[in-house]
């Protein structure tokens, strides 16, 4: 389905195309340590002037798209911050923008949740932002740690943590197609939820008789968390409305 709508402050229109497919749950899909997946390959990584990710042009653009998949969650939190605060929209952002970390941003998320949003709404929205954060570490390392090859490997990229001076294979990670896309689904579907909750504190129509809260809370890791809280109230899936019910293709 398609949602339209003004997207948390910002000017522009937001158009958010949610795949019901994109809003079940996805398989665990993790790069493999090159010692697991050819122990003796040769590899190159981390070298100042190789053009690494030319070498892999299609691999390279789908560590792209997750990276800019990303960039919806980060405005999801950041629309979240904006609307809890309240006041200019200029000024909460750049209040927002100025904090330095991650943590220190959910932080201040969390303190206005706990002023502004009643229990179950704060813990559905704490959640989500709690599953965003694992998946964060996944962004970064995308963002952040060193690139390279294996010639024995022409359908993978290689990354390993550059804080680790003397990479081998046992801590250089394999990435295939399958782990990028199974990541920007990842990414996907946290954004998605970014716009349910947004429709949720807004009291959208949408959310007539708490369908959205219901359907957020049955997210599988959504339930999870919420299930060592106090357990919400939920709609079974039979009673939700027709444009959510589940894919069955």
């Amino acid at each position: 389905f398609f949602i339209s709508s003004c997207g948390f402050g910002f000017a522009s229109i937001i158009r958010l195309r949610v795949s019901l497919n994109c809003l079940s749950s996805l398989e665990l899909v993790m790069p493999q340590p090159l010692s697991r997946v050819v122990p003796s390959a040769t590899f190159e990584i981390g070298n100042v002037g190789l053009a690494t990710l030319r070498r892999r042009p299609k691999l390279a653009i789908a560590a792209m798209e997750c990276i800019a998949s990303w960039s919806h969650v980060e405005r999801f939190l950041l629309g979240t911050y904006v609307q809890l605060a309240g006041g200019e929209e200029a000024d909460a952002a750049a209040v927002y923008l100025a904090m330095e970390t991650s943590t220190a941003k959910s932080e201040a998320i969390r303190v206005l949740s706990e002023r502004k949003l009643s229990p179950d709404h704060r813990a559905l929205m704490q959640a989500i932002i709690r599953v965003s954060k694992a998946c964060q570490k996944e962004r970064d390392k995308l963002a952040h740690w060193s690139w390279g090859t294996s010639p024995e490997l022409p359908e993978a990229l290689l990354l390993a943590d550059p804080r680790i001076l003397n990479a081998n294979p046992d801590n250089i990670y394999v990435y295939r197609a399958n782990d990028f896309e199974s990541m920007r689904h990842r990414f996907d579907r946290i954004a998605s939820w970014g716009m349910l909750l947004k429709f949720i504190l807004m009291d959208h129509v949408a959310n007539h008789e708490g369908r959205l809260y219901a359907k957020l809370c049955a997210e599988p890791e959504i339930a999870s968390i919420l299930s060592r809280q106090a357990a919400p109230k939920t709609l079974p899936p039979q009673e939700w409305p027709e444009w959510l019910q589940p894919n069955q293709d």
